[in-house]
């Protein structure tokens, strides 16, 4: 995160309690790095100028009382269209460093997949955070990254170790297999401690764990670890263009978000610049040295 090129941390809204706490983890985000904060609120084509009007008026007071409070430079924007486009565009053309997104869980029946959350996270170029909740302290002690052991594994181990060096956390790598085969097991483990070795050298702080279960569903278990560690947020990847990681018919990331009540973290593997990275150029060197990553 740069406070020269990239400092704006953008905050759709609807001015509901969710869109209040995604402010809340917006504005702590920021104090941390000294970034700004700017609201966006999307209406469409036919929204007439008295609703313009009024949620101008009513951003320009949140915005104030907020910065009153805070010390943050928050300002303010309505854009006009689609949401799945606008906020992209508008993360865009402010060069925001990433999104602050207040979202509602759903749960049994009404879960649908393709929800409203993951297509504005497959519609942005930038990571993504969705929050349920406010916290009550300060920074991401504990971020939980599970890994499919694949090829964007690269990319999501690279983008968690430099915001576990922004909030100074320890980052908890977990990797779930369904099948007891002791080989198996035993050459995950082994990818796993090169990941760790990779990441301490990075100078993060790391854990990571293999969890054997029959049948078991990645989002469940990723869920169910965080609890058990008490953890801050969660970093998974968000696949673009329809190229969706699904298990056994379920997207994975997808009910994560929907059912985590802590903040989700999602990136958005670039695995065409790769090469041209000098860390993912690091990272590769040692990534698959046993020839064990499943092919997509």
């Amino acid at each position: 995160m740069t406070t020269t090129d990239r400092n704006i941390i953008l905050v759709p809204t609807d001015f509901t309690p969710v869109a209040d706490c995604a402010l809340d983890h917006a504005i702590e985000i920021a104090t941390l790095f000294d970034h700004k904060v700017c609201l966006l609120h999307i209406v469409g084509k036919k929204t007439s100028s008295e609703y313009r009007d009024l949620v101008l008026d009513k951003m320009k007071k949140i915005a104030k009382s907020n910065q009153s409070r805070t010390g943050i430079n928050i300002t303010y924007k309505i854009a006009e269209g689609s949401i799945f486009d606008e906020i992209s565009s508008s993360a865009s053309d402010l060069k925001a460093e990433f999104i602050v997104m207040g979202i509602h869980g759903k749960q049994g029946v009404q879960h649908i997949v393709g929800s409203y959350a993951y297509k504005v996270i497959c519609s942005s170029k930038i990571p993504v955070m969705v929050v349920k909740k406010k916290h009550h302290h300060v920074g991401y002690n504990n971020i939980v990254v599970p890994i499919s052991f694949n090829v964007e594994t690269a990319h999501k181990i690279n983008q968690a170790i430099k915001f576990a060096k922004y909030f100074d956390s320890t980052i908890h790598i977990i990797g779930v297999l369904r099948s007891k085969s002791s080989v198996y097991k035993i050459k995950k483990e082994a990818l796993l401690k090169n990941v760790m070795d990779f990441v301490e050298k990075a100078g993060a702080r790391v854990k990571a764990e293999v969890i054997v279960r029959s049948g078991a569903d990645l989002d469940d278990e990723v869920l169910r670890y965080s609890r058990e560690i008490d953890a801050d947020l969660i970093m998974i990847v968000a696949e673009q263009s329809g190229r969706f990681n699904l298990v056994m018919g379920r997207n994975d990331a997808e009910q994560i978000i929907d059912k985590a009540d802590i903040p989700v973290l999602t990136v958005i593997p670039d695995l065409e610049h790769d090469d041209e990275d000098d860390d993912e150029s690091m990272l590769s060197s040692f990534f698959d040295p046993f020839g064990i990553i499943d092919k997509p």
